[in-house]
């Protein structure tokens, strides 16, 4: 026996549940994970940030738009998922236009002299900063706090969760979709790819035309200082140049180099080269002396060729809809998306349904 739904979601990450907890009460819902859990790949291998100032323009409105309703879910689920953490931008380069550029083109970043960026963070090497900015709205995201919030409201509200169920084919009856799952037969109206680096081959399954998402590595290393205490209350920092971030992590330190790697759609897994190159660049730029890394993992940012999230119906195939290719803003996007994308899906549209517009994937750029 099928089951049965309006809307059947494909992939169990941060966007799959986030759509389904914005459902909640307004529409039968079936998500379909093809692991035994949730949150199994890059939703829970995150940086744990959610920064206004960071990614392109759509991302950034949807990412403020996402802060204030996560502190609603926070008062809702009464456990705090926000902790104050200011996001330093750091730029090594006597190239003034350009770091102007980037306070022009990035609102809410606040330029400040490199010798208070020290102080903020005072690990930093004042001899490699020419200019400093601060973001003071970013915050530190408890993420499996969130992930259990978006959870706990989806599945009273209406929303199914299938474990275990691959989708291995699909066909359109009518106005229905039948899709054949390792853990039985699902028919609903209209099929949500929230499928994550799998995004293409589940719209090709469908019957869609892929538009070249690309799952991209990104490693993140833990690792302790040895010259120096870390504060857990210091801010995050980056280079304008991408180089690298780091962040306190409790009494550690979290560092990424940023690798932006081509991968094939996979559990992917940290390699010691990244992982060491993360902890070289941050001591670099720092005096703290981090030793080896004692913890790593690895998420697949899958990404647009404009790096822009493909959000909206397909225009070839009735009853598709895309939510992919978030590019690694998934978390910080994922509240204000979540809804826009419901209000879509339903004919109520969003207050931030505009975005829409940005991301189709129709866009010029994906054909």
């Amino acid at each position: 026996m099928s089951t049965r739904a309006d809307i059947a979601i494909i992939g169990g990450g941060v966007a799959g549940m986030s759509l389904a907890a914005a459902l909640r009460d307004r529409a039968s819902v079936v998500v379909l994970e093809t692991e035994p859990e949730l949150f199994h790949h890059t939703s829970s291998r995150s940086a744990q940030q959610m920064q206004p100032t960071y990614g392109p323009a759509p991302v950034r409105r949807l990412t403020a738009a996402s802060i204030p309703m996560v502190q609603r879910i926070a008062q809702q689920v009464g456990r705090p998922i926000f902790t104050p953490r200011p996001l330093l931008w750091l730029h090594g380069e006597d190239d003034r236009p350009a770091f102007e550029t980037l306070l022009a083109t990035v609102p809410g970043l606040e330029e400040v002299d490199p010798d208070e960026a020290v102080r903020m963070l005072p690990a930093l090497r004042r001899d490699l900063l020419v200019h400093t900015a601060v973001d003071r709205s970013a915050v530190e995201v408890d993420v499996p706090a969130l992930l259990a919030a978006y959870r706990a409201t989806a599945t009273p509200g209406g929303a199914r969760v299938l474990p275990s169920a691959r989708a291995t084919a699909a066909e359109r009856l009518g106005d229905v979709w039948r899709l054949g799952t390792t853990a039985g037969d699902v028919e609903a109206p209209v099929v949500v790819d929230a499928a994550g680096a799998w995004a293409d081959e589940v719209a090709a399954l469908l019957g869609a035309r892929p538009l070249g998402l690309v799952p991209k590595r990104r490693t993140v290393a833990v690792a302790r200082a040895t010259a120096r205490s870390i504060e857990p209350g210091w801010p995050m920092a980056a280079d304008v140049a991408d180089r690298f971030y780091f962040r306190p992590r409790g009494g550690t330190m979290l560092c990424c180099a940023l690798e932006d790697e081509p991968s094939a759609p996979e559990d992917a897994r940290p390699r010691a080269d990244v992982v060491a190159t993360a902890v070289d660049r941050v001591n670099a730029a720092t005096d703290l002396a981090l030793g080896e890394a004692e913890d790593a993992w690895t998420g697949l940012r899958t990404v647009a060729v404009d790096g822009l999230p493909v959000v909206g119906r397909d225009e070839q195939v009735d009853g598709l809809y895309w939510l992919a290719g978030q590019a690694g803003f998934g978390i910080q996007t994922s509240a204000a998306l979540a809804a826009v994308v419901a209000g879509d899906l339903l004919g109520d549209p969003h207050e931030h349904a505009e975005v829409l517009d940005a991301v189709g994937p129709g866009r010029a750029a994906l054909r």
